[in-house]
């Protein structure tokens, strides 16, 4: 049976804690993993999806994990994956024309950042690169929102088939030399300029087909904004876990519900309840209405308890 890979050299990573928040998904309990400001969204939500389907390994008493514990976590998550995904393996290298890749030898870049390249026609569409070994490893479904429209013809052509890496190459060798026979007009290098400067962020045409792709009941990652994000749907309503350290003393502020291509998205509890805020702090339709972890641990158990009595 292989081993987690080593941790990463101290140089390369710096050693952090990063902090945990008690809530409530659905019948479950489940600490959820929080992110400072330049913390590792990548590894943070990869863990937070393997926690809330219950499998992430962590335990769920504990106030803080290391950095290098949560790597082991994903660690032994891909060696619980391997007995389901080893015999899928030759079929896949067939279909791709490429090698798969040994997932642990990216486990430091989880740490570091992980790269990935969009292309803009799909919700799943992605250049493989090793990076999406994990997400795949983990049958953990990776998404992004840059969408192009196709009826807004100009863009898709322009676009064509290329992803995000090709277009910026594409761009930076024109603007180097305006003399350089790019074939390139005013009116396409604004559009290119528009997607490469707003690389996976959300267009309007994306997030319908978020909301249309993405299955009902399914946890899954979001790519968008240079960040990744853990992504839940729910009655039709996409939602992204709220795992901003700002919002550990905020027990209600669980989901971002994502309906808006620009920020004025709203945030709702645990039980998919609009959080209106009386003043900072407080929620005045708060399932749980206390902020201590040992509080909040209390009333969820209560919770949970009375739930499975009415059952």
């Amino acid at each position: 049976m292989p081993t987690p890979a080593a941790p990463p050299p101290e140089a390369m990573v710096e050693e952090c804690l990063h902090e945990t928040k008690l809530i409530k998904f659905f019948r479950k309990r489940a600490r959820i993993i929080l992110q400072d400001k330049n913390g590792p969204c990548s590894l943070l939500a990869i863990c937070n999806c393997l926690i809330l389907r219950g499998m992430g390994g962590l335990d769920q008493n504990r106030d803080e994990f290391s950095l290098n514990e949560l790597l082991n976590s994903v660690a032994n998550a891909l060696i619980d994956s391997n007995s389901n995904i080893e015999n899928e393996d030759a079929g896949y290298e067939e279909y791709h024309g490429q090698e798969t890749v040994d997932p642990f030898e990216l486990l430091p870049a989880l740490a570091t950042g992980l790269y990935v390249n969009i292309k803009f026609h799909s919700v799943k569409d992605f250049v493989r690169t090793p990076e999406l070994e994990i997400f795949r490893r983990l049958c953990i479904p990776l998404y992004h929102g840059c969408i192009v429209n196709p009826q807004d013809h100009d863009t898709a052509i322009a676009i064509g088939s290329k992803s995000y890496d090709e277009l910026a190459d594409e761009l930076a060798d024109e603007l180097e030399d305006d003399l350089v026979a790019q074939n390139m007009t005013p009116e396409k290098r604004n559009l290119f300029q528009k997607f490469v400067k707003s690389k996976a962020s959300l267009t309007p045409y994306g997030l319908s087909c978020l909301r249309r792709d993405v299955g009902e009941g399914e946890l899954c990652v979001l790519f968008h904004n240079e960040h990744f994000s853990t992504m839940f749907k729910y009655k039709g309503q996409l939602y992204l876990l709220a795992t901003d350290e700002a919002f550990l003393d905020r027990p209600n502020h669980v989901w971002e519900k994502l309906e808006k291509v620009k920020g004025g998205n709203v945030y709702v509890s645990s039980n998919f309840e609009e959080c209106k805020m009386d003043y900072v702090g407080s929620m005045n339709n708060a399932t749980l209405t206390v902020s201590t972890n040992d509080d909040i641990d209390e009333q969820l158990a209560r919770s949970l308890q009375e739930e499975e009595f009415n059952a």
